[in-house]
């Protein structure tokens, strides 16, 4: 019984240290990254139009 518990645990860690590992993990951090900032850009400058947008209303006296 101890040596099915040994083989166990020795297959688990030859697993574990034969499993792949992923080289592309950098690239796809760094591609997360830009585009997360690409966004934050974007939802930025809309977040302004709508401000202007409400200060012309505004201005223009809510003709509504």
């Amino acid at each position: 019984m101890i040596e099915l518990f040994i083989a166990f645990v020795a297959g688990a860690l030859a697993g574990y240290w034969a499993r792949p590992k992923d080289p592309e993990l950098q690239q796809q951090i760094d591609m997360y990254n830009r585009n997360y900032q690409k966004y934050e850009a974007e939802i930025k400058y809309y977040k302004d139009l709508c401000k202007w947008h409400v200060e012309q209303r505004n201005q223009n006296g809510n003709k509504d």
